[in-house]
């Protein structure tokens, strides 16, 4: 065989193989896109569970305890986020029953302020991507000070409100007053890619505060 005929011999399987190959490139990449979405989805849901846990027990008063009144146990602050997100701070007792923080630590007395367990969730600017942010969660390390850790990165914004609800039929009413109901909505922005559309996720949920001191 000539050199022609291993060159057009080349040719020929390099263009019958291009459209195989191609097409399994494409297959690939879209199942690691669906693989990304699918793992940033179950992050979301496991950051928006910590939040609810900590609203849950938010106002919370140990059957022992020698202390007045939670006034405040849970505060929204209005942009008090990075570009203008919300943040929430929650305040609770030590609980009876084994409890655990937003970063997994056990709620003892050596964590808290002023013998209250202090929580807070908020937004700052992601340190690897300008155009997103870190959903941030705050508590009491043992020496009684405030230390942070990142729960949720590729964060495009977190709204918290207080809600009232309606009816079944009508979604919930956003309200200046504190309802016992809170309403999260935290929208992420999935990896950019080649012919990946960063499609935002957005979820929402309602949490309803188990110790209240409000009147509805």
């Amino acid at each position: 065989m000539n050199l022609l005929a291993c060159l057009t011999a080349f040719t020929l399987g390099t263009i019958l193989l291009l459209p195989p190959a191609w097409l399994v490139h494409r297959v690939l990449t879209h199942q690691a896109q669906i693989e990304d979405r699918v793992l940033l989805q179950q992050n979301m849901d496991r950051s928006l569970e910590l939040i609810g846990r900590a609203i849950q027990g938010a106002g919370y008063q140990a059957s022992t305890t020698q202390y007045p009144s939670i006034v405040s146990p849970i505060t929204i602050q209005k942009g008090g986020s990075s570009r203008g997100s919300d943040s929430i701070v929650l305040i609770q007792d030590i609980p009876d029953k084994l409890g655990y923080d937003c970063m997994g630590n056990s709620l003892t007395l050596e964590r808290t302020i002023n013998q209250r367990v202090y929580q807070r969730f908020y937004l700052e600017p992601s340190r690897h991507d300008s155009r997103t942010q870190t959903l941030m969660c705050q508590s009491v390390d043992r020496q009684g000070r405030l230390h942070q850790g990142e729960i949720l990165s590729n964060v495009q914004s977190l709204q918290i409100d207080w809600v009232r609800a309606q009816s079944l039929t009508h979604p919930p009413n956003i309200s200046q007053a504190p309802t016992g109901l809170v309403a999260i909505m935290l929208r992420v922005q999935p990896h950019a890619g080649p012919n990946n559309p960063t499609r935002i996720i957005e979820q929402t949920r309602y949490i309803s505060q188990r110790h209240t001191t409000h009147n509805p």
